[in-house]
């Protein structure tokens, strides 16, 4: 069991890009630059003694109990930092930035159809996944479809997709897509602005049915059949990477209301995978996360929590960076890159 799991580890790692390991995980306009995709946020987390807590035999998938609360949402011990990728190298370049935190979003809704173009790529190699099927709809409301497409399986061209999508409704700035494709986990990307009236090139990911398996195997655990996964990144106002803030899941849009069992994890900036909650007990320099064994929830948000300042980390009061609606489906993945929550 362990050599198949070392295996299917060094498959994954040599295939992550040089945008940071698998990088951010959907490739947003704010998220496509390099400020989203794997980083050096402390030695802690990059050091070679990282490697025996993935590798020992004691990690098998599945050896541990999920805990009844949440160990990858413990309260941070510094304050929230935005990180930008050099050339491969994740840095950090200061304090991360609220100011838009609360404040009314400048989304517009499109009100006419948009042209879309764009390539489905795997979530971890970035490779075209070829002959998907793509399904846009609006906000987090999969059952209205709002166009579809389906990926090419050429060899040159695979992964490339062309789509007419029609206009959000009322009172919806945001598009979602799933991504569904044999051998690949059915894959919803979510809170994605388009331009109004502009053509556009919309990047997806999709995790394959493998990667989904291995990713929770990384920390020492089996990927529960009936469950939801969530995916993604935590960003500033600037769209810079965060590091130092915590992530969950929860049934509440203002408060942490956390089913029991889920597991927070945050992935290292180095190697742009997961690692354990005693390596990386908060976001790093990618800002990257991952929530284990989520319950199918009929109303779920991802949301994200930290500190602003030194005041608040002396108070020991967190503040709520970003609270997100998503999709928590038995048996998929979402894929959503947490923005500084805005006014209603």
């Amino acid at each position: 069991m362990v050599h198949r799991l070392l295996a299917a580890v060094l498959v994954i790692a040599a295939g992550c890009s040089d945008d940071g390991g698998g990088g951010q995980l959907i490739d947003a306009p704010a998220i496509d630059t390099p400020a989203i995709d794997a980083a050096i946020d402390a030695a802690a987390v990059d050091a070679p003694t990282d490697a025996p807590a993935i590798d020992a035999p004691t990690d098998a998938p599945g050896v541990d109990a999920p805990p009844a609360v949440n160990p990858g949402f413990v309260a941070p011990t510094a304050i929230t930092r935005a990180n930008t990728n050099v050339g491969g190298t994740w840095t950090e370049v200061g304090d991360a930035d609220w100011s838009c935190l609360g404040t009314a979003s400048a989304d517009q809704p499109a009100t006419g159809t948009l042209a879309l173009s764009g390539v489905v790529r795997d979530y971890q190699s970035t490779n075209g996944v070829g002959a998907a099927q793509v399904t846009a709809f609006p906000g987090v409301t999969p059952t209205t479809v709002l166009g579809t497409a389906t990926t090419s399986d050429v060899v040159a061209t695979r992964g490339q997709y062309t789509m007419t999508a029609q206009p959000l409704p009322t009172g919806v700035t945001r598009y979602g897509f799933l991504i569904h494709a044999t051998n690949w986990v059915d894959t919803y990307v979510i809170n994605r602005y388009l331009t109004p009236g502009a053509a556009q090139v919309v990047s997806l990911r999709a995790l394959s049915s493998s990667t989904a398996n291995v990713l929770p195997a990384l920390v020492g655990r089996s990927r529960p059949a009936g469950s939801a996964f969530p995916l993604g990144a935590v960003v500033d106002c600037q769209g810079r990477a965060v590091s130092h803030a915590v992530v969950t899941v929860s049934t509440s849009p203002t408060d942490a209301v956390q089913p029991a069992g889920m597991e927070s994890y945050y992935y290292s900036a180095s190697s742009g995978l997961p690692v354990r909650n005693m390596t990386a007990p908060d976001t790093q320099g990618n800002g990257q996360f991952m929530v284990h064994n989520v319950p199918a929830l009929a109303t779920a948000y991802a949301q994200a929590w930290g500190f602003r300042t030194t005041a608040e980390l002396a108070s020991g009061t967190m503040t709520l960076l970003a609270s997100t609606p998503i999709l928590a489906l038995a048996d998929s993945a979402t894929l959503v890159d947490l923005e500084p929550r805005r006014a209603p």
